[in-house]
C-alpha cells in the first residue's frame, strides 16, 4: 500500500502576501463561515486535507502556495481498524462522533466542505481573484496565463510563440497609429506595452526551463538575442514541478495554428503598411519645416521687404535678435535709439502716427514694411506682415 500524507496548516502565509488577500481566498475556496475560517487562522494545527497520495498532496500544497498559504505535507499515521477518527480541521484523534473533542467542530460537515472545494477546483477554472486563479492552474492543470503582466509561474513552448505572435502584432499597431496620427505618446505607449509583455513572456519561459527571469534579459540584447529568442522558442522545459510552480499545461495544436495564422495575418498587415511607412522621412521634413523659423523664411522676401530694428545699445533682447536675423540672413537696418538723436525722434514721430504709447514700451521696436511692431515680436508675428505668403 502506498503511504498516505496529510496537509497540514498553521495559520502562516508567504512573506509578501497579503494576509487578508489569502484570507478571502482560502474563503472563497473552502466555502466556510467567518467563524470556521478565523478557527483555521488561529495557529493551531489545522487538517485541511487527509489521507493523500504525494503526488496528489504536493499538488495541493503549490495550490494554496499561489494564493500566500504556507502548508505542510506530514505522512498520515498508520490506519488501525478501530473505531476512532481524526478531526480534519485540527487533527485530534478520537472515538468516532459528530462533533470534536478539542476544538468543537462539525467534523463530517467540515471534511465535506472541504471535498467539495477540491472537486469544484478540479472541475472548472474558478471564477474570482487573480490568486484564485492561480490556485486553480495548480489543483488542476497548471501554468501560467498569456495574457496579463505578473512575472510569476511557468509558460511552455507553445504559449510563448503565441505570445510572441500577439506581442508582435501590439508592435505593429503601435508603427501604425504612429504612422497615422504622428502621435509620440500612443506609439510610445504601444511599444512600452510591447517591452513589457515580451519581456514578461521570456522571464516565464526561463521559469520552465528551471532559470532566474533576469536570464530573459539576454533577449534584449543585438545578435544575442535572436539566438536567446530561438532557444526560448525551441528548447522544452523542465518535466516535473521546480521553483516557479507546476509544469504548465499544453495549449494544443489548434492554439499553435491560431498562432501561426495570427503571425501571417500580422506579417500581411505590415505589408500593407509599408506605404506609409515610406511616407516617415517626408513626415520628418514635414515636421521641421513647420518651425516659425522655416515658416518665415517661407514668406519672407529680401528684395521687398524692408524691416528697421529701433534698439537699445544696452538691450539683451536687442541683441539676441541681432544674432537671429544675421544668422537668418535677413537684411535689416538697425538704429540705436540711445546713441542716434535723430532715430529717436523718428521713432516718437512714427510711434504718434501709430498711436502707440510713447512709455513703457519694450525693445527692440521692429518696422516690417511701414508697421511698428513694439515689445521684441516674434517671428511668427513679424512673418505675418511680410510681402507674400509663399516661397518661390
Amino acid at each position: 500500500m502506498n503511504p498516505v500524507f496529510n496537509v497540514v496548516f498553521f495559520g502562516e502565509t508567504v512573506p509578501g502576501y497579503d494576509r487578508a488577500s489569502a484570507r478571502r481566498q482560502l474563503q472563497a475556496l473552502l466555502k466556510c463561515s467567518p467563524e470556521t475560517l478565523e478557527q483555521v487562522f488561529s495557529g493551531q494545527r489545522i487538517s485541511l486535507r487527509k489521507g493523500l497520495e504525494a503526488e496528489d498532496a504536493r499538488r495541493y500544497q503549490l495550490g494554496l502556495k499561489g494564493i500566500g498559504l504556507i502548508v505542510v505535507i506530514e505522512p498520515a499515521p498508520a490506519i488501525v481498524p478501530d473505531e476512532t477518527v481524526s478531526c480534519p480541521k485540527c487533527g485530534e484523534r478520537q472515538p468516532r462522533r459528530t462533533l470534536c473533542r478539542a476544538c468543537a467542530t462539525d467534523m463530517p460537515r467540515f471534511q465535506a466542505a472541504l471535498d467539495a472545494a477540491v472537486r469544484e477546483t478540479r472541475k472548472a477554472p474558478l471564477e474570482g481573484t487573480q490568486a484564485l486563479t492561480y490556485a486553480q492552474d495548480a489543483f488542476a492543470e497548471p501554468g501560467s496565463r498569456l495574457l496579463g503582466f505578473d512575472f510569476k509561474g511557468r509558460l511552455g513552448r507553445q504559449a510563448y510563440f503565441l505570445g510572441a505572435t500577439l506581442g508582435f502584432s501590439v508592435l505593429l499597431l503601435a508603427c501604425l497609429l504612429f504612422v497615422k496620427t504622428q502621435s509620440l505618446i500612443l506609439g510610445g505607449i504601444g511599444l512600452l506595452l510591447f517591452i513589457v509583455y515580451s519581456t514578461r513572456l521570456s522571464a516565464l519561459r526561463c521559469h520552465d526551463l528551471g532559470r532566474s527571469g533576469w536570464w530573459s534579459l539576454a533577449t534584449g540584447i543585438p545578435y544575442l538575442g535572436a539566438v536567446a529568442g530561438m532557444v526560448l522558442t525551441l528548447m522544452p522545459g523542465q518535466k516535473d514541478d521546480n521553483d516557479w510552480g507546476a509544469k504548465p499545461r499544453s495549449l494544443g495544436w489548434p492554439a499553435f495554428a491560431g498562432g501561426l495564422a495570427l503571425a501571417i495575418a500580422s506579417i500581411a498587415g505590415f505589408a500593407t503598411m509599408s506605404a506609409d511607412l515610406y511616407r516617415l522621412p517626408a513626415m520628418a521634413r514635414q515636421v521641421r519645416s513647420s518651425t516659425p523659423e522655416a515658416a518665415f523664411k517661407a514668406r519672407y522676401d529680401a528684395s521687398r521687404d524692408r524691416i528697421l530694428m529701433y534698439s537699445l545699445s544696452t538691450c539683451g533682447y536687442c541683441t539676441e535678435k541681432r544674432r537671429l536675423f544675421d544668422r537668418m540672413g535677413v537684411r535689416y537696418t538697425e538704429y540705436m535709439i540711445d546713441e542716434d538723436q535723430a532715430a529717436e525722434d523718428r521713432l516718437n514721430s512714427r510711434m504718434r502716427q501709430a498711436g502707440l504709447p510713447m512709455d513703457a514700451v519694450g525693445t527692440p521696436i521692429i518696422e516690417v514694411n511701414g508697421t511698428l511692431l513694439p515689445n521684441n515680436p516674434d517671428l511668427d508675428e513679424i512673418a505675418t506682415h511680410l510681402t507674400r505668403t509663399t516661397k518661390g
